[in-house]
């Protein structure tokens, strides 16, 4: 699905996202590199988890599926239906009103992060699009992405943190952590100060922008990658890197099973590569097999 074929319900999807994603940041414990502020891919959509607030539990899941926001706290629920011409701004108050009045007091800031359009949550009527296909079309997507991400890193024998969708950008990422202390030079940057601290590999996912027109997987390094690397005959092809971005990219049209065996290609190759130009010892062991008996995903 290209971009220009959903753009406005991408936008206001993302959006969503960024609600759930504030009040996660707010009532999550927290982890090195925004580990814990990834939303969770499920077979509905998206959700925060169990999130916290003085004595109360709370959750809020987009249920694309089924076309509705579902919200926890505690032993009560609401659902909120997702339709076309319910704004931001509408899904952002019931959201939070709900929330208050069950206890759960937590403030967010309600500007979005990372997009171009920063009207805050409360005031914004612009993005109001949503159609039940398109959505199911974006959660497949989504759980695509996920699984071809899982295939390859679930099983390695390292510190990491799993498929998850960061709302900032909106990309379904992963990544592995070396225990080397790498702190961000520009403390004053908020997000990369936290997210750049320690050496790592990170593989991820996003649906397209301006330069790429659909889904593309990306693979980058910190410290930032700034060689020229060839992409060599055991990539899949269509893979190349970017020396302007730094990264490994490989777009995608197919989400089928050859594809995930493609993506996980792809992934080792570019990590191989990275790995080596960041000078990391002793990762032979993150490929050893795991002692368990295979299950029905092996």
């Amino acid at each position: 699905m290209l971009l220009e074929e959903w753009k406005q319900e991408k936008e206001t999807m993302h959006l969503l996202s960024q609600i759930l994603g504030k009040y996660k940041l707010e009532a999550a414990y927290q982890q090195p590199q925004w580990a814990h502020v990834p939303l969770d891919i499920t077979v509905q959509g998206f959700t925060t988890g169990m999130l916290h607030c003085e004595d109360k539990d709370f959750s809020i899941t987009v249920n694309l599926l089924d076309d509705e926001i579902e919200i926890r706290a505690g032993r009560n629920k609401s659902f909120i239906p997702l339709e076309n011409g319910t704004t931001i701004k509408d899904y952002y108050e019931e959201i939070r009103d709900f929330l208050k009045q069950n206890g759960v007091t937590v403030e967010i800031n309600t500007t979005p992060q990372e997009v171009e359009d920063t009207t805050p949550f409360e005031q914004d009527t612009t993005h109001h699009h949503y159609d039940s296909e398109i959505s199911n079309k974006a959660l497949d997507i989504m759980k695509f992405a996920y699984h071809a991400e899982s295939t390859f890193i679930a099983s390695l024998r390292t510190r990491k943190f799993q498929s998850g969708l960061f709302w900032g950008t909106f990309d379904i990422s992963s990544a592995i952590i070396n225990n080397v202390h790498r702190p961000f030079e520009d403390d004053d940057k908020v997000i990369e100060r936290a997210a750049f601290d320690e050496e790592m590999i990170e593989f991820g996912f996003w649906f397209g922008d301006d330069q790429f027109k659909g889904p593309t997987f990306f693979v980058m390094s910190y410290p930032f990658a700034e060689d020229d690397f060839e992409c060599h005959e055991d990539f899949p092809d269509g893979s190349y890197f970017d020396g302007d971005m730094g990264e490994f990219l490989l777009e995608v049209s197919d989400y089928g099973q050859d594809t995930v065996k493609s993506v996980e290609k792809f992934l080792y190759e570019s990590y191989n590569l990275l790995q080596s130009y960041l000078n990391w010892e002793d990762c032979d062991h993150f490929h050893l097999p795991l002692k368990m008996s295979e299950n029905h995903l092996d």
